[in-house]
Protein backbone atom coordinates (compact mmCIF):
# COMPACT_ATOMS: atom_id res chain seq x y z
CA UNK A 1 0.00 0.00 0.00
CA UNK A 2 2.92 2.27 1.05
CA UNK A 3 4.42 1.77 -2.27
CA UNK A 4 1.30 2.88 -4.21
CA UNK A 5 0.90 5.79 -3.18
CA UNK A 6 4.55 6.36 -3.30
CA UNK A 7 4.26 5.54 -6.89
CA UNK A 8 0.86 7.97 -7.28
CA UNK A 9 2.53 10.91 -5.49
CA UNK A 10 5.26 10.46 -7.99
CA UNK A 11 2.82 10.26 -10.92
CA UNK A 12 1.52 13.27 -9.63
CA UNK A 13 4.56 15.26 -8.83
CA UNK A 14 5.51 14.16 -12.67
CA UNK A 15 2.32 15.44 -14.22
CA UNK A 16 2.42 18.81 -11.93
CA UNK A 17 6.10 19.78 -12.99
CA UNK A 18 7.14 17.88 -16.00
CA UNK A 19 10.99 19.60 -15.57
CA UNK A 20 11.41 18.03 -12.02
CA UNK A 21 13.80 14.83 -12.14
CA UNK A 22 13.18 12.26 -9.41
CA UNK A 23 15.61 9.48 -9.07
CA UNK A 24 16.07 6.56 -7.25
CA UNK A 25 18.90 4.62 -5.24
CA UNK A 26 19.60 1.75 -3.64
CA UNK A 27 21.52 2.38 -0.99
CA UNK A 28 21.78 -1.29 0.60
CA UNK A 29 23.31 -2.56 -2.55
CA UNK A 30 25.62 0.43 -2.09
CA UNK A 31 26.17 -0.78 1.30
CA UNK A 32 26.42 -4.25 0.21
CA UNK A 33 29.45 -3.97 -3.05
CA UNK A 34 31.35 -1.03 -1.52
CA UNK A 35 34.69 -1.49 -1.29
CA UNK A 36 34.37 -0.44 2.23
CA UNK A 37 31.30 -2.67 2.52
CA UNK A 38 33.07 -5.71 1.45
CA UNK A 39 35.93 -4.26 3.69
CA UNK A 40 33.71 -4.50 6.41
CA UNK A 41 31.73 -7.42 5.87
CA UNK A 42 34.99 -9.27 5.59
CA UNK A 43 35.78 -7.75 9.25
CA UNK A 44 32.65 -9.00 10.41
CA UNK A 45 33.37 -12.34 9.32
CA UNK A 46 36.64 -12.57 10.69
CA UNK A 47 34.84 -11.97 14.02
CA UNK A 48 31.90 -14.40 13.79
CA UNK A 49 34.74 -16.71 13.00
CA UNK A 50 37.16 -15.95 15.86
CA UNK A 51 34.15 -15.98 18.20
CA UNK A 52 32.83 -19.28 16.94
CA UNK A 53 35.67 -21.01 17.50
CA UNK A 54 36.02 -19.83 20.99
CA UNK A 55 32.17 -20.96 21.23
CA UNK A 56 33.05 -24.68 19.58
CA UNK A 57 35.99 -24.75 22.74
CA UNK A 58 33.76 -23.95 25.32
CA UNK A 59 31.05 -26.46 23.84
CA UNK A 60 33.86 -29.36 23.94
CA UNK A 61 34.99 -28.39 27.51
CA UNK A 62 31.32 -28.86 28.32
CA UNK A 63 30.40 -32.14 26.47
CA UNK A 64 33.58 -33.77 28.02
CA UNK A 65 32.44 -32.49 31.77
CA UNK A 66 29.30 -33.78 31.54
CA UNK A 67 30.49 -37.30 29.62
CA UNK A 68 33.17 -37.46 32.89
CA UNK A 69 30.26 -36.58 35.09
CA UNK A 70 27.70 -39.37 33.23
CA UNK A 71 31.11 -42.05 33.36
CA UNK A 72 31.25 -41.30 37.14
CA UNK A 73 27.78 -41.48 38.02
CA UNK A 74 27.88 -44.88 39.89
CA UNK A 75 31.21 -44.16 41.51
CA UNK A 76 31.23 -40.90 42.83
CA UNK A 77 29.14 -39.58 46.11
CA UNK A 78 25.68 -37.48 45.67
CA UNK A 79 27.62 -34.90 47.01
CA UNK A 80 30.79 -35.25 44.80
CA UNK A 81 28.10 -35.53 41.79
CA UNK A 82 25.70 -32.25 43.13
CA UNK A 83 28.99 -30.51 43.18
CA UNK A 84 30.23 -31.33 39.37
CA UNK A 85 26.94 -30.91 37.98
CA UNK A 86 27.08 -26.94 39.42
CA UNK A 87 30.48 -26.91 37.96
CA UNK A 88 28.77 -28.28 34.90
CA UNK A 89 25.80 -25.48 34.46
CA UNK A 90 27.99 -22.69 35.50
CA UNK A 91 29.90 -23.63 32.42
CA UNK A 92 26.60 -23.96 30.40
CA UNK A 93 25.38 -20.18 31.79
CA UNK A 94 29.11 -18.95 30.80
CA UNK A 95 28.81 -19.94 27.74
CA UNK A 96 25.06 -18.72 27.07
CA UNK A 97 26.33 -15.52 28.47
CA UNK A 98 29.12 -15.52 25.65
CA UNK A 99 27.15 -16.63 23.04
CA UNK A 100 24.62 -13.66 23.54
CA UNK A 101 27.35 -11.19 24.01
CA UNK A 102 29.10 -12.58 20.68
CA UNK A 103 25.72 -11.65 18.76
CA UNK A 104 25.33 -8.57 20.13
CA UNK A 105 28.71 -7.48 19.49
CA UNK A 106 27.98 -8.60 16.26
CA UNK A 107 25.05 -6.41 15.63
CA UNK A 108 26.44 -3.68 17.35
CA UNK A 109 29.23 -3.90 14.68
CA UNK A 110 26.86 -3.96 11.55
CA UNK A 111 25.12 -1.27 12.63
CA UNK A 112 28.12 0.41 13.00
CA UNK A 113 29.80 0.07 9.88
CA UNK A 114 26.71 0.92 7.92
CA UNK A 115 26.64 4.24 9.79
CA UNK A 116 29.70 5.11 8.58
CA UNK A 117 29.08 3.76 4.92
CA UNK A 118 26.09 6.16 5.23
CA UNK A 119 28.18 9.42 6.97
CA UNK A 120 30.22 8.83 3.57
CA UNK A 121 27.69 8.43 1.29
CA UNK A 122 25.84 11.39 2.18
CA UNK A 123 27.74 14.38 0.99
CA UNK A 124 28.44 12.26 -2.14
CA UNK A 125 24.79 11.99 -2.60
CA UNK A 126 23.97 15.55 -1.95
CA UNK A 127 27.16 17.01 -4.21
CA UNK A 128 25.31 15.04 -7.08
CA UNK A 129 22.09 16.01 -6.81
CA UNK A 130 23.05 19.38 -6.42
CA UNK A 131 25.54 19.20 -9.59
CA UNK A 132 22.48 17.16 -11.80
CA UNK A 133 19.51 19.82 -10.56
CA UNK A 134 17.95 16.34 -8.75
CA UNK A 135 14.98 17.44 -7.43
CA UNK A 136 13.76 13.79 -5.18
CA UNK A 137 15.96 10.87 -4.67
CA UNK A 138 14.21 7.71 -3.55
CA UNK A 139 15.41 4.48 -1.91
CA UNK A 140 14.94 1.56 -4.47
CA UNK A 141 12.90 -0.45 -1.85
CA UNK A 142 10.27 2.10 -1.93
CA UNK A 143 9.78 1.51 -5.97
CA UNK A 144 7.64 -0.64 -7.01
CA UNK A 145 8.53 0.14 -11.00
CA UNK A 146 10.79 2.24 -12.02
CA UNK A 147 12.94 2.66 -15.51
CA UNK A 148 16.45 2.17 -15.25
CA UNK A 149 17.59 5.24 -16.55
CA UNK A 150 15.93 6.88 -13.34
CA UNK A 151 18.65 4.47 -11.07
CA UNK A 152 21.85 6.57 -10.20
CA UNK A 153 22.94 3.61 -7.81
CA UNK A 154 25.81 2.88 -9.81
CA UNK A 155 27.08 6.33 -10.54
CA UNK A 156 26.99 6.41 -6.41
CA UNK A 157 28.56 3.29 -6.10
CA UNK A 158 31.34 4.34 -8.28
CA UNK A 159 31.93 8.27 -6.34
CA UNK A 160 31.53 5.82 -2.94
CA UNK A 161 34.77 3.70 -4.16
CA UNK A 162 36.74 6.65 -5.49
CA UNK A 163 36.43 8.30 -2.00
CA UNK A 164 37.03 5.26 -0.43
CA UNK A 165 40.20 5.31 -2.52
CA UNK A 166 41.24 8.68 -2.15
CA UNK A 167 40.62 9.01 1.76
CA UNK A 168 42.32 5.60 2.10
CA UNK A 169 39.48 4.70 4.42
CA UNK A 170 40.28 0.42 3.74
CA UNK A 171 43.74 0.97 5.53
CA UNK A 172 42.63 3.69 8.20
CA UNK A 173 40.28 0.80 9.98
Amino acid sequence: MRKILILIFIFFISISNSLSKIVYLDVQYIIDNSNLGKFYKKKIKSNENSALEELKNKEKIISTKENDIKNQKNILKKEEINKKLLELNNLVKDYQKLRKKNNQDIIQKKKEYSSKILKLINPILTNYVQYNKIDIVIDKKNILVGIKTLDITKEILAEVNKITKEKNLINEN
